[in-house]
């Protein structure tokens, strides 16, 4: 029996509202090692999204080169590169970590053919058996434009990654052996019908892969999306394994996991999430102080966004918050506000109001009332007379070209 570990989208240096997450990442990390060296697969894969941007801090390339180095010691491990990775960092890391200096790390940077290093081949139960992997990182929609004056469609897309994919599909079933060989395809994409989270903001639905059109392969291993999913619709098992802790509070209630897959040549596979308990809690409350008060044992330990009711602007409030949960990383605060229909300006809606006065009734649909919304429109009209008396301050560039043709170099013989 053929073993694969599948994690994804690490998203390594993500902050939560400025919040580092430095000690969430160490813990849960640890986790999947420990998951690995206990379950003993034979190869790894990690589907993208290994930083969360493509200039990621010395601490986070430390922190990926550490781990990865860890999971290769227990199998071969392959990184495809996501949306948010950096090409050219992954052919570093293959540079110092890779194939070429003795280790089990392969990292591939951009889609590649079978004969530039798409297609893996790794032996598996002592030899008895073996993996053929097909890897396809994130392919950014430009790759398939065609038309001047025109941008690629989600059709020119589709129909343009099904290419691709194939080429890597009919490259790994060359020499395949039904008795020996186990398949498996590894992406970083986004498929139709994929369950998001409320977080999920950059995940494009214009750029997608319909399910139909994914490979019959024993598995797929899904990255991009980072609610733990099964794929519906393809006649063989697709899966994101989603990140491994949550990245916003759109993702509160999600367990995340790590995927063990167990395949067999000419054998439905076994798939099991581990789930991964490390990470600190994240945490939603909605409702009054003193609500809170009653429920704050509940929050110890947690990142928690607050939305609260019945109370007045306050900038106090944040630290009300404080004093209740003394046990929580409160980063988030939100008011429960009704809009105040006794504030708002009312004017001949073709009538355009003076800036006071809108800003007043844009207060005024925020539920800003009383004394709270009177200190916050005179402070808006005193910022407003100190704009309208200073003249503008020079730009950095117009300074220097008039010093510049204050003091013009002229050439002499």
């Amino acid at each position: 029996m053929s073993r694969m570990l599948h994690t994804s989208d690490w998203h390594l240096g993500h902050t939560l509202h400025g919040c580092p997450r430095t000690d969430d990442f160490e813990a849960v990390l640890a986790e999947i090692v420990d998951i690995a060296q206990e379950s003993q697969p034979d190869l790894i894969v990690h589907t993208g999204d290994l930083f969360h941007t493509s200039s990621p801090s010395g601490l986070s390339l430390i922190t990926a080169i550490t781990v990865l180095r860890q999971l290769a010691a227990v199998a071969p491990t392959v990184v495809v590169a996501g949306n948010h990775d950096s090409p050219t960092y992954f052919r570093f890391f293959d540079m110092i970590s890779g194939p070429s200096v003795g280790r089990g790390l392969y990292f591939v940077d951009q889609f590649r053919t079978a004969a530039e290093g798409g297609v893996f081949t790794f032996d598996a139960c002592g030899g008895e058996q073996r993996i053929r992997l097909a890897a396809m990182p994130f392919v950014h929609p430009n790759r398939f434009w065609q038309r001047p004056a025109l941008s690629t469609t989600t059709a020119d897309y589709a129909e343009g990654m099904r290419g691709l994919q194939q080429q890597l599909v009919d490259a790994m079933r060359e020499g395949y052996d039904p008795d020996r060989d186990v398949l498996f395809f590894a992406a970083h994409v986004y498929v139709t019908g994929a369950r998001r989270a409320k977080s999920e903001r950059q995940v494009s639905e214009s750029f997608e892969v319909p399910p139909e059109n994914l490979p019959q392969v024993s598995y797929t291993a899904l990255g991009h999306i980072h609610r733990p999913q099964v794929v519906r619709g393809p006649a063989f098992q697709a899966r994101y394994a989603g990140s491994p802790l949550a990245m916003d509070f759109g993702e509160v209630g999600e367990q995340k996991s790590v995927v063990i897959v167990d395949a067999d040549p000419g054998r439905p596979i076994r798939t099991e999430p581990r789930s991964l308990l490390s990470a600190r809690r994240l945490d939603i409350f909605e409702g009054t102080l003193d609500k809170l008060r009653a429920d704050a044992a509940r929050y110890d330990g947690t990142f928690l966004k607050a939305k609260i009711s019945g109370e007045e602007p306050d900038v106090h409030l944040a630290q009300k918050i404080a004093e209740i949960v003394p046990n929580a990383i409160a980063v988030k605060l939100d008011l429960d506000l009704e809009p105040a229909a006794d504030i708002l300006v009312d004017v001949d809606p073709v009538e355009e109001l003076e800036l006071p006065d809108a800003f007043r009734a844009y207060l005024g649909q925020e539920g800003v009332t009383g004394a709270a919304a009177d200190d916050t429109v005179a402070a808006f009209i005193k910022l407003l007379n100190e704009v309208d008396d200073e003249a503008p301050s020079p730009v950095l560039a117009e300074q220097l070209l008039s010093a510049a043709l204050e003091d013009v170099w002229t050439e002499t013989t």
